[in-house]
């Protein structure tokens, strides 16, 4: 067998056991979040893929969001008192669940798109629907009985009214308390100390 010209790192049990996802976010979010769990229902209305919480396998996006986020509310800030920054939060998350407290990917109800080309009228046809979401009219997705799968996963659309997606991205989000439950968890385990499941940084450039 030839050698490869960019290898990648040895797949093993670990990476076969979990996926690493990021959140870009302000410090004011970060420290709600530790103190009060993710709560989809706080997320933007009208997102790629309807409210929820975004994250993704990319680090260097989780830090450009967290700079977007940043700068929007510098726009008009709630809270002047509080020293905001951009930071990342990183999720180790198990792909399936284990005996005793962590939950799994595999238990949720999910949607997955592989493609995000022009020609993909499955993945733009969803995005379109809950791009279109108003804070009087929040398009769900249509999913019997609740509406909403627990997890979506896809590329990110750039400009999703021409069909055009952003090279390089991808989105993991989560719609439902069952979904987040198993970041919440994350979360909650490493208020026992430092761990490997849960931790956070701030963005530098």
């Amino acid at each position: 067998m030839r050698p490869l010209l960019n290898p990648a790192p040895p797949w093993s049990l670990e990476r076969s056991a979990c996926v690493i996802l990021w959140h870009g976010c302000m410090e004011s979010d970060r420290v709600n979040i530790e103190a009060n769990g993710i709560d989809p229902t706080l997320g933007r209305v009208n997102a790629d893929f309807g409210r929820g919480f975004y994250t993704t396998t990319v680090e260097r996006q989780a830090r450009q969001w967290a700079w977007q986020r940043l700068l929007l509310w510098q726009e008009n800030p709630t809270d002047v008192a509080f020293r905001n920054r951009p930071v990342v939060l990183r999720f180790r998350v198990p792909r399936y669940g284990r005996k005793g407290r962590l939950r799994g990917l595999d238990r949720l109800s999910s949607l997955h798109f592989v493609l995000g080309k022009n020609d993909n009228d499955d993945y733009w046809s969803f995005v379109q629907h809950c791009r279109q979401s108003t804070s009087e009219s929040i398009h769900t997705h249509g999913r019997p009985p609740k509406g909403w799968y627990d997890m979506v996963a896809g590329p990110v659309a750039a400009f999703w009214q021409q069909r055009v997606t952003m090279e390089g991205a991808d989105q993991v989000s989560f719609h439902t308390l069952n979904g987040t439950a198993i970041l919440n968890e994350l979360i909650e385990i490493s208020r026992n100390g430092p761990t490997n499941d849960y931790s956070w940084d701030s963005v530098l450039f």
